[in-house]
């Protein structure tokens, strides 16, 4: 049995699913992806257990096939090859693939899929539709603020709170957090789900523009999108009360250039203490005075920058990474920097939200010694 397709196609689909493999497991099948053409379609599928990713491609095929290949050589041979189209060869009695091209054969051996798990299935509680783009846009600015240790499971991951007329995502690691609301979802039902972060991560890479149609089940999500199928578990926890840590009474407002606070962010990344990272602020009516150093290495960094503040004069201290990662995935010209004490929250937002959309990103403070 052969079937024929071109290599770009197919490595765009490979270079999805690899990531979807285990890198540690003991189910040696869970290694490899499953093969499966039918139809002169082809579907292959990737799964650890805790997510499970399929998708199919037109092929021109001579029969059917279920096989189980080594992922990542599989994935490996694909990638490395030029743009052009290739045979793939089956052969049953050997239980080998073949790829033939032009110039060359690479045989791997496959193996029958007797144990790979099945694809999973979901029964439906609540199904909707959602923008392909947005919901890119709202797992790529959430996920960088879920929690990375073994802390509570539910701060691993990303909320998606449904509520009567929007739809907020919610990501937090008890330091920092970010809430992004899209004011014009109408999601029709009244609930909270959190996505696991790693399946955020996977998601968010095979995401487009065109819709996605989601199906909520008591314990799986299931996304589909042109051609594909990205299933996951749900994280069965409650997730924080979110909405009270949010403080609404920071009246000492900052106004700054994001570009410019970026550039001096990267440059106090040489003049850290590489584990306590701690960057001083002090913001006076018009300009924001930059510290950073390292006493053990002798190493220190004072720079000024141009701001619009409206408040007391204030010295504040973060973690440097908080605002960086908050920089680095704003895409504003200008950012507003609301304050309330040196101890309390500061609230981070960009000067112009989009259109139905309102982004907040809440910092803790260090402790400043005065």
């Amino acid at each position: 049995m052969e079937l024929k397709i071109n290599t770009t196609e197919l490595a765009k689909a490979l270079s999805n699913l690899f990531p979807v493999l285990p890198t540690k497991t003991t189910l040696e099948i869970l290694h490899h992806f499953l093969v499966t053409v039918k139809d002169n379609s082809l579907t292959i599928y990737a799964t650890d257990s805790n997510v499970a990713y399929q998708k199919t491609l037109p092929v021109f095929a001579d029969g059917e096939i279920s096989v189980a290949v080594p992922g990542k050589l599989f994935h490996d041979t694909i990638g490395s090859l030029p743009d052009t189209d290739i045979k793939i060869e089956f052969l049953k009695n050997e239980q080998k693939c073949v790829i033939h091209t032009d110039t060359g054969k690479y045989t791997l051996g496959y193996i029958l899929p007797i144990e790979f798990p099945k694809f999973p299935k979901i029964e439906e509680k609540h199904s909707f539709k959602i923008n392909g783009e947005k919901f890119k846009k709202a797992l790529q600015l959430t996920e960088f603020a879920c929690a990375k240790e073994e802390q509570r499971l539910a701060m691993q991951g990303i909320l998606m709170d449904f509520k009567k007329d929007k739809l907020v995502f919610v990501s937090t690691d008890g330091h920092r957090l970010v809430k992004l609301t899209y004011e014009d979802f109408q999601p029709e039902m009244e609930e909270q789900l959190i996505l696991p972060g790693k399946s955020a991560e996977h998601l968010a890479k095979i995401l487009d523009e065109k819709d996605v149609i989601v199906t909520v089940g008591e314990k799986l999500v299931k996304f589909e999108m042109d051609g594909g199928i990205f299933m996951s578990r749900l994280v069965d926890e409650a997730y924080p009360n979110y909405e009270s840590v949010i403080p609404l009474d920071n009246e000492n407002i900052m106004k700054i250039n994001r570009s410019e606070l970026l550039k001096t962010l990267r440059r106090a990344s040489l003049y850290i203490h590489t584990k306590i990272r701690r960057i001083d602020l002090e913001i006076s009516k018009d300009m924001l005075s930059f510290t950073a150093e390292n006493p053990e290495l002798g190493t220190q960094m004072n720079e000024k920058i141009l701001c619009d503040y409206k408040g007391e004069t204030l010295q504040v201290a973060f973690k440097h990474d908080f605002i960086l990662d908050a920089m680095e995935h704003l895409e504003v010209e200008n950012v507003i920097f609301k304050f309330n004490t040196p101890t309390r929250p500061c609230l981070i937002e960009p000067e112009v939200q989009n259109e139905n959309e309102n982004l907040i990103i809440l910092v803790m403070p260090m402790r400043v010694n005065i």
